[in-house]
């Protein structure tokens, strides 16, 4: 595994898109984690994700794998205004 810092200029982009650190496979085609931009706090995910890098520039970081992770934020659906939307129940 590696660990990757996204460069890829988003400028373009019709809205702010954030550029963010990835713990993936050797081959970059899972994610296992992955790191806020801003956040020093490593987020690790319960099931590897498939990994898009097309159209995105990547760059390898020189640190330590993490040793320790936080849980990646869910929001509780009873308490998320769309889970209790009516089109919810539709």
């Amino acid at each position: 595994m590696k660990l990757v810092r996204e460069k890829t200029n988003w400028s373009k982009s019709p809205y702010p898109v954030k550029n963010h650190d990835y713990l993936v496979s050797d081959g970059m085609e899972f994610c296992h984690g992955m790191r806020k931009a801003g956040s020093d706090k490593w987020e690790q995910f319960g099931k590897r994700k498939k990994f898009n890098k097309a159209w995105r520039k990547f760059e390898q970081l020189n640190e330590k794998m993490p040793k320790e992770f936080v849980k990646p934020y869910t929001a509780d659906p009873w308490e998320s205004i769309e889970y209790n939307s009516l089109e919810s129940f539709m």
